[in-house]
């Protein structure tokens, strides 16, 4: 069984590209995909590898990617529009720290620890208005929104995936 705490998030599935299966990636850090012995997706709340049989630039921020089993434009947009990891035992702390430094994106699959509390995992980024917000799954199923603000954030611990963040109580609870 593959658990969070051996993954690190390497990037997010974006759309099919073509009829025959075709992904667009998004990597997030320097890492080669075809060096991995597979890349995995949360599905349904379990931890699923995927196997890369292909990979070939698109842009200069994005790839197409073939991965096993996946034959059809249907089959591709069940794995697309989500977070892609890779296993921590095959990606090195200093890909996820490229010279550039973390971005918000590089925080996905981060436990997210509030006030002292434990709150849940950072399952995605919501970028689309002018202030970024962490997604956060709770361990209850329920969904959490949190402003990415310096003032917020305390500590990014890369080795331990967490982030620890102070927030005025009222947020916790929207």
């Amino acid at each position: 069984m593959i658990l969070s705490r051996d993954l690190r998030p390497i990037g997010k599935t974006l759309k099919p590209h073509g009829i025959n299966g075709e992904i667009v990636v998004l990597l997030t850090c320097d890492v080669d995909l075809s060096d991995l012995s597979c890349v995995i997706i949360e599905i349904d709340g379990i931890y699923v590898p995927f196997f890369v049989e292909n990979v070939r630039p698109k842009s200069n921020d994005t790839d197409l990617v073939v991965i096993d089993g996946i034959t059809d434009e249907r089959s591709a947009a069940v794995i697309c529009n989500k977070a892609l990891y890779g296993l921590k035992s095959e990606i090195s702390t200093s890909d996820i720290n490229a010279e550039e430094g973390l971005y918000a994106n590089d925080l996905i699959g981060y436990d997210l620890v509030a006030n002292k509390k434990n709150i849940g995992k950072i399952n995605a980024i919501e970028d689309s208005t002018a202030n970024c917000l962490f997604i956060i799954k709770k361990a209850d199923g329920k969904e959490c929104l949190l402003p990415i603000v310096d003032e917020f954030i305390d500590e990014i611990n890369v080795e331990q995936q967490e982030v620890v963040m102070t927030v005025p109580p009222e947020l916790l609870e929207l």
